[in-house]
């Protein structure tokens, strides 16, 4: 069972599935907006009281889909690298609450990250490609905590592209986007922080 509950992905992952296609989760540990309730706060306490962190939970409930052949989980220390393995092999399975509860907080700050659909973006803005991309890059600035790479990734992009990104119009993108992304908004935070 998979957090993404677009029931499209969710048909496409069956069909792979069915058609000996392995899979690769990515971005497992990427965040959303952030949500600091109560509920959360529990969900979290859960997970430590269980003995896994909150990433391990992650990293659990994707490879507990029989559909996904593996993770791709970006790892910046020995410490996390330990940790993940650690949930890998630890064979406890998640409680169905936990897994629902996963769900749920997937479902609730979904709106805070980039499914890095470029096609949508690309398509509402063509003279402004590359949306796709700053967006990964302020998550890796946001989420992941890699500012200088998000900096030097950023840096990369041609000139004409960074001139654009403050002036242009994103409320095409926003009405087609899935996630319901302030789009703009986003972008002139990712300018700011990368630029």
């Amino acid at each position: 069972m998979t957090i993404n509950q677009d029931p499209e992905m969710q048909a496409a992952i069956d069909a792979c599935h069915k058609a000996g296609i392995g899979l690769i989760a990515m971005k497992t540990q990427a965040e959303g907006q952030k949500v600091e309730t109560e509920k959360d706060k529990e969900l979290t306490n859960n997970f430590l009281k269980r003995g896994f962190t909150p990433g391990q939970a992650k990293i659990k409930i994707v490879l507990e889909d029989e559909r996904i052949s593996s993770a791709c989980v970006g790892m910046s220390s020995v410490a996390l690298l330990t940790s993940n393995a650690a949930a890998v092999l630890d064979k406890t399975k998640l409680t169905q609450t936990e897994v629902d509860s996963l769900k749920q907080y997937a479902k609730a700050t979904c709106s805070g990250y980039c499914a890095g659909c470029a096609h949508i973006c690309n398509s509402a803005l063509p003279d402004t490609p590359c949306v796709s991309e700053v967006m990964r890059y302020l998550m890796y600035y946001n989420s992941y905590g890699d500012r200088d790479m998000a900096r030097e990734l950023f840096a990369q992009l041609p000139p004409s592209i960074k001139a654009k990104l403050p002036r242009t119009d994103y409320r095409a993108a926003e009405a087609r986007c899935p996630q319901r992304l302030p789009i703009g908004k986003l972008v002139a935070e990712a300018v700011s922080k990368l630029a």
